[in-house]
């Protein structure tokens, strides 16, 4: 998710630099900043295909929020705020939007980023790091939920959970006997990317079937 601090006083253009603004807030740096503009139908077409290109392996994929050298503590705390973040931007986009079909769905993504964060929250609990949310977070999500269009939103999700997806892989890497945590972070996070790629494709009835079919959304 590069980092805010590259941002701090600075006008933001949507949309080459709202994904790594929003990535720099879910990787817990501080700045201020405003979202300007709308993307183009050309500049959505490019970032659906840099998504695909990741995956197949064509692409240098976006810049990297961590570090090799980032010891496992700071990686916990990034997903874990992360999903602090998520529930809460997810729930303020959903209030704000006239479309109530789009708003149900972005409640769905925030009851996914909540249900995460509880099913992780005992592995920080292991590490020996707080569970207890950053107030910073409500306070971006306030921001940057400001203004932001479902078009928008649907085309930043793509970059960031690229960025977001290596970093959990290191989770598993690092921590071989949280495998399982890292595992479920990877999957809602590709979850996510399937749901914001089926909407921009016009798939918007089963857009949710990838998320309702994680084993921490069918679980009550």
């Amino acid at each position: 998710m590069a980092t805010m601090r590259h941002f701090a006083g600075h006008r933001l253009t949507y949309p080459s630099q709202l994904a790594p603004q929003l990535a720099g807030a879910w990787g817990l740096s501080q700045a201020s900043g405003s979202i300007v503009g709308t993307m183009t139908d050309a500049e959505k077409t490019a970032t659906e295909k840099t998504a695909t290109d990741v995956d197949a392996g064509t692409a240098p994929g976006p810049a990297s929020i961590f570090s090799p050298d980032d010891p496992i503590e700071k990686l916990w705390i990034q997903a874990y705020q992360g999903e602090v973040l998520g529930e809460a931007l997810f729930a303020r986009i959903a209030d704000q939007l006239e479309d109530p079909g789009r708003a149900e769905k972005l409640r769905v993504l925030s009851t996914l980023e909540r249900r995460t964060k509880e099913a992780i929250a005992p592995a920080l609990t292991r590490a020996g790091l707080s569970t207890e949310p950053d107030p910073k977070m409500f306070t971006l999500a306030d921001k940057f939920a400001q203004g932001l269009t479902w078009e928008d939103f649907l085309a930043a999700t793509g970059p960031i959970t690229a960025q977001y997806i290596p970093l959990y892989r290191r989770i598993g890497e690092l921590d071989p006997s949280e495998q399982e945590a890292s595992d479920l972070l990877v999957a809602h996070e590709a979850a996510l990317r399937s749901f914001a790629q089926a909407e921009l494709a016009g798939d918007t009835t089963s857009s949710l079937d990838d998320i309702k079919a994680l084993a921490h959304m069918t679980s009550p």
